[in-house]
């Protein structure tokens, strides 16, 4: 057999000629990060002038043929020879893992071979070498069939060439990068090069520093050199499980420094050493569709499922280990519960018609938590995620959210991570440990006896040091210099003489490129499938070629990856990334079209398309865009847009059930891309489904864009249904734009088509969302009546979680009208639907209503428990708006438990939101608890400024009700400071208030103390007894009836107000009520001669301010001590008045009101003149 480039003759079998390093096998076209070489001998034109041709080409042969071997000899090919100038590949068609300093090890070698021609010869010819590294596209020439490369570095080493000097080898930056180490340069700077609009760095490569690496051996790295940070692990276990204290612990470092072992090995340990459960998932980079792939990962592998298994056999499987661990019953609802909600997440099921998806990705995530924390609780829990720099952002948050659950319970959650990971996001406090473990490259020594341990007991030293030195002390990558050592020495055939890689990359290559032609293939189709995939379906598209499994096992030796359970696994990513990257973009898009086939006959077949849907749509997707990117592909079938678009578009729709819309955008933008303009209807809901995503991800301007180009194609073709939706998300956008009226006018059309539709679902949908928007806009009445035809229409076509819905937003109603009682009874009509359906996720939406009811009905402990609990899963689903006005309630609750600071915090929290949102109801919503809590911590200013912004926010909202909020704070600041200008606040919110029984009276107990505030008991009392007439001794009625007492006591009425005080003790509901009832009574007290009793309420009083952070009560209660002990004639009354005085001076004003109400009710008196 002989070599047909250059003749000589080549043994049997061999790939590559021995002589040239010509391909002797057929291959196909791929994409290569490669090193290419030009060199232009300059001088041969005046040498031709006067001496003889055949001469000339004699010598020209000669130089040629020396330089030739010159690029052979380090490694490359000669690409082609034009002319005075050799162009030379490193890299392909076989890499090597230094294929950028053999390249220019060859250039300076070649510049010596020429030098001793010139001498020897006595010509003038000199030559000019520029080399440069970059992607390439390697193949052979249809024409021709000549093996060559092209691509940008192709032509910018041709450019570097010519800007060099004679005698010179000059390199681009990515080739002094990957060689400035072991080559010595001299910068040159930015050049401009012809054909490029930007410098192109250069420098010239004076010699080497280093002498040129030698290839490593392989095997399975142990643990070495990490002493320390076992210790640490074995810590964190011990202290997880002694005290019930849960820890998160982050192994962050470079790739390949041994994040993924040490994280083995605390698994280990934990099942070793404390029978701990240990579970492990890994998130991926690309191509895993389900954002919860490495949660739900974890699940299968403890629920011991395996991806041959049945749907029957997976349900089965998962009620198994559901019941056993949580100890309910098989039929209980909530072992249902759970069950379904772990099948949802593991893509075994999906949420039944009708049902609201956050509802059910609320349900999912709520189940995920209960079977873990059982799991923990019978046993420690180790939950070990591998790479979650590439987590999805929800991910990253049930990672807290885990965190803040377990907290009190033996659970310990370990993640690898590269560095990039705390540039978008980083662990939150909690009252869990964190331990976080930096991994740097092993020393010298320590990465010396991993070297021999990998090596074998007779590695030569001077091969450890040099795999030492090259791999920097990367575990990993000592272990594939290792690696390549060996799989040379299996194959004493291959080429090469074990020089060492320098880079990982082209370590990686190297051994990709040492596969048999089949091994190789495979191994791109495990790329091109996933990080991890079942071996059938690397069967299935290896089959259209060769038998794929054999070649699993082979590469299953040699450690590219690991194969069990019928499942393949990259031993790291790095590899597939390496693998993937060669294949030409035609080839992926032939590969990912194969797969999409095969993948959609498969699930057709058995009925279970919404196993595989993630796939198809990232595999349709793909093979569209590089078809979108290269134009038509040979061998992709002509309908492939087709059926891609048909998947995506149910992948879309999933998205958009589980509420991911970004997800979900990005899909429908790929659908409607590849749709094109040839099928108009189906374009037209494409765009009115992506409309929506973009309206919820608050992309207004893109929403309306789609919704114009929707209604351009609906015009024409008559298509009413889609123009009426279109109106109720325009509506939608409307309102989220802050565009009331424009709001109310689109939805009004919306219904108006509905009806002319006759489609009683289209127009439930039109009546809800046009009720909702009354709602917001404080027309409560038009509210109740639209949402209520609403309801009749969800009934006529036994719609019951549109029914479910409906009752409620009228339980809404209810409770803005203060109508406690219905609303809490719409509530539990509207659960009951939800339950009927089985949406517990709208479910969450009553129980945060009935959160709002239970603390207007003053139950503040369940308040806050159900508010904490729908808060937690709000974030969880990312549902920004019920985060907001979650938060909002708590620090409502927290400002009545007498805790300011969290009740700014909280607020804060809740502004934040809502301004993200753009939503000035909810802004004011949050300022409210946020100015009276600044009052409470005395920081007067930044109240006034924040009523002030309430003001500004209210002017955007068109309910009259929102507009009267920034003053009835105000009100309730000036009282609660006795300003002067309390009566005149009070004023001035009496004729505007008509918006429910429950600010009504709020606002009359504010008005009457303020008249107190004067010097009026009279008429403060007439007032309070009207609205304690109307009210209970219980709840929000204990305000008025707290204020009642003291102005009894104001009037002389102390027995009363004793009396008042004590039905008031165990009704009283917030820390400022106990107050006033301890206030009321010590007053009565000091009037009917008890000093004694006096004395003790007052210390109560105090007591009870001061375990609040309130500065502002602990000043108030301070000042009714002083005037009481002045009416008791007391010792310690002037020092008590300085006390109160030097309080109400630091907070900066005096309490001239309360001064005045503290003196009535000292002394029973009529008001000061």
């Amino acid at each position: 057999m002989t070599c047909p480039s250059c003749g000589n003759a080549v043994p049997e079998g061999a790939r590559f000629c021995p002589s040239c390093g010509h391909t002797l096998v057929s291959r196909p076209d791929e994409r290569r990060v490669a090193t290419m070489l030009f060199a232009d001998l300059v001088g041969f034109t005046t040498f031709s002038e006067t001496a003889d041709p055949e001469h000339v080409k004699n010598l020209v042969d000669r130089c040629f043929d020396r330089l030739a071997a010159d690029v052979t000899a380090y490694g490359g090919q000669v690409d082609k020879i034009v002319g005075d100038a050799i162009v030379a590949c490193f890299g392909a068609p076989v890499a090597h893992e230094d294929d950028a300093e053999r390249a220019v090890r060859a250039g300076l070698q070649m510049q010596r071979t020429l030098a001793e021609l010139r001498d020897l010869h006595q010509i003038g010819a000199e030559m000019r070498v520029g080399v440069n590294t970059g992607e390439v596209l390697v193949g052979a020439l249809r024409a021709g069939g000549d093996y060559t490369a092209m691509g940008d570095a192709v032509n910018t080493a041709s450019r570097l060439q010519t800007l060099a000097e004679p005698g010179q080898v000059l390199v681009g930056s990515a080739t002094h990068e990957a060689t400035r180490t072991h080559v010595r340069y001299e910068p040159i700077g930015a050049l401009v090069v012809r054909g490029r609009e930007e410098p192109v760095q250069a420098w010239v490569a004076v010699e080497p520093v280093a002498p040129p690496g030698q290839r490593p051996t392989r095997a399975r790295t142990p643990l070495v050199g990490r002493d320390a940070e076992v210790d640490v692990l074995r810590t964190v276990l011990r202290t997880t499980i002694e005290r019930r204290r849960a820890h998160l612990v982050l192994l962050a470092g470079e790739a390949g420094v041994g994040k993924t072992r040490l994280a083995r090995e605390l698994g280990i340990i934990a099942r070793e050493e404390h029978s701990a459960i240990v579970l492990l998932g890994h998130c991926a980079p690309y191509g895993e569709a389900n954002i919860w792939f490495p949660i739900a990962e974890a699940l299968r592998k403890a629920c011991d499922i395996e991806d041959a298994d049945s749907a029957e056999t997976v349900r089965a499987k998962c009620r198994t280990a559901a019941v056993a661990a949580t100890g309910l019953d098989d039929d209980s609802p909530e072992a249902t519960r759970i069950i379904e909600g772990l099948l949802y997440v593991m893509g075994q099921s999906r949420p039944g018609t009708g049902v609201d998806p956050a509802r059910a990705r609320d349900e999912a995530l709520r189940a995920v938590q209960a079977f873990l924390e059982s799991l923990a609780a019978g046993r420690p829990l180790v939950l070990a995620l591998a790479d979650l720099h590439w987590a999805d952002d929800l991910v990253l948050e049930l990672v807290d959210r885990l965190m803040v659950r377990f907290r009190t319970l033996p659970f310990v959650l370990a993640a690898t991570t590269r560095p990039e990971l705390e540039d978008r996001w980083m662990p939150k406090p909690g009252r869990h440990n964190a331990v976080f473990v930096n991994l740097d490259p092993l020393d010298a020594d320590t990465g010396a006896d991993l070297a021999r341990t990998l090596l074998g007991p007779e590695a030569d030293e001077e091969l450890v040091a040099m795999v030492v030195e090259r791999s920097g002390g990367n575990p990993f990558f000592i272990e594939e210099l290792v690696a390549v050592v060996a799989e040379s020495e299996e194959e004493p055939g291959g080429s090469g003489n074990g020089h060492l890689p320098g880079t990982l990359r082209g370590l990686i290559a190297a051994r990709i490129d040492a596969l048999e032609p089949a091994e190789r293939s495979t191994l791109e189709d495990c790329a091109v499938i996933g990080a991890t995939g079942p071996v059938e379906l690397v069967t299935a598209l290896a089959n259209t070629r060769q038998d794929g499994e054999p070649q699993l096992t082979r590469l299953a030796n040699k450690d590219l990856l690991e194969v069990e359970r019928n499942e393949y696994v990259f031993k790291t990513d790095l590899i597939r990334e390496v693998a993937y990257s060669t294949l030409t973009k035609a080839e992926r898009a032939r590969r990912h079209a194969t797969l999409s086939h095969h993948l959609a006959a498969r699930a057709t077949k058995t009925g279970r398309i919404e196993e595989v849907l993630d796939q198809l749509a990232y595999h349709y997707g793909a093979a569209v865009e590089l078809i979108g990117e290269l134009g038509t592909v040979e061998g992709v079938p002509e309908d492939l847009g087709e059926k891609a678009v048909s998947f995506l578009e149910q992948a879309a729709e999933r998205s958009a059930q589980q509420e991911t819309w970004p997800v979900a955008k990005r899909l429908l933008s790929m659908a409607i891309e590849t749709l094109g303009d040839t099928e108009p209807d189906r374009r037209l809901l494409l765009l009115l489904y992506r409309a929506r995503a973009r309206t919820e991800l608050r992309e207004l301007f893109s929403a309306r864009a789609d919704i114009e180009a929707a209604v351009e194609l609906a015009e024409p073709a008559g298509n009413a249904h889609a123009l009426a939706r279109a109106l109720i998300i325009r509506g939608d956008i409307e309102l989220k734009e802050n565009d009331v009226a424009g709001s109310v006018a689109t939805l009004a059309q919306a219904v108006d088509r509905w009806r002319e539709l006759d489609d009683p679902a289209g127009l439930g949908d039109a009546l809800r969302t046009q009720g909702m928007t009354d709602l917001f806009r404080g027309e409560l009445d038009a509210a109740a009546k639209t949402i209520g035809e609403a309801l009749d229409c969800f009934r006529s076509v036994e719609d019951r979680r549109g029914e479910a819905a409906a009752l409620q937003n009228l339980a809404w109603i209810a409770f803005y009208r203060g109508d406690l009682d219905e609303s809490e009874a719409r509530l539990h009509e509207s659960a009951t639907a939800f339950a009927e359906v089985g949406d517990w996720g709208g479910l969450g939406w009553a129980l945060g209503l009935l959160a709002w009811v239970r603390f207007n009905q003053g139950n503040l402990d369940e308040a806050e428990r159900l508010a904490s609990d729908v808060l937690e899963e709000s974030r969880d689903v990312s549902n920004r708006w019920a985060s907001g006005i979650m938060q909002v309630l708590l620090a409502n609750i927290a400002l009545w438990r007498g805790r300011s600071t969290v009740a700014v915090e909280r607020a804060e929290g809740a502004l934040t939101v809502f301004r993200d949102l753009d939503d000035a109801w909810g802004e004011t919503q949050s300022l409210a608890p946020l100015a009276r809590a600044l009052a409470c911590l005395g920081r007067s200013r930044e109240a006034d400024e924040t009523v002030d912004a309430m003001t500004s926010a209210g002017t955007r909202v068109p309910d009259s009700a929102v507009g009267l909020f920034p003053v009835m704070v105000r009100l309730h600041i000036a009282v609660h400071k006795g300003a002067p200008d309390a009566p005149s606040t009070a004023d001035e919110v009496t004729a505007a208030v008509d918006h429910g029984a429950g600010i009504l009276a709020e606002h009359a107990t504010l008005r009457a103390l303020a008249v107190l505030q004067t010097g009026n008991a009279e008429e403060a009392v007439a007032a309070l007894e009207a609205v304690h007439a109307t009210t209970t001794e219980e709840g929000p009625g204990a305000a008025a009836g707290a204020a009642l007492a003291l102005a009894y006591d104001a009037c002389g009425r102390a027995e009363e107000a004793l009396r008042l005080c004590d039905g008031l003790a165990d009704g009283a509901v917030t820390y400022l009520d106990h107050l006033q009832v301890a206030l009321g009574r010590a007053f009565a007290l000091v009037q009917l001669g008890d000093l004694p009793g006096a004395e003790q309420s007052f210390w109560r009083a105090l007591e009870i301010a001061d375990r609040t952070d309130s500065r502002l009560d602990q000043a108030i209660a301070r000042l009714a001590r002083a005037r009481a002990w002045e009416e008791m004639g007391r010792a310690d009354a002037d020092e008590a008045a300085r006390e109160a005085a030097a309080r109400l001076e630091s907070l900066g004003f005096e309490a001239t009101g309360w001064d005045t109400a503290f003196r009535l009710a000292a002394t029973g008196g009529a008001a000061p003149t």
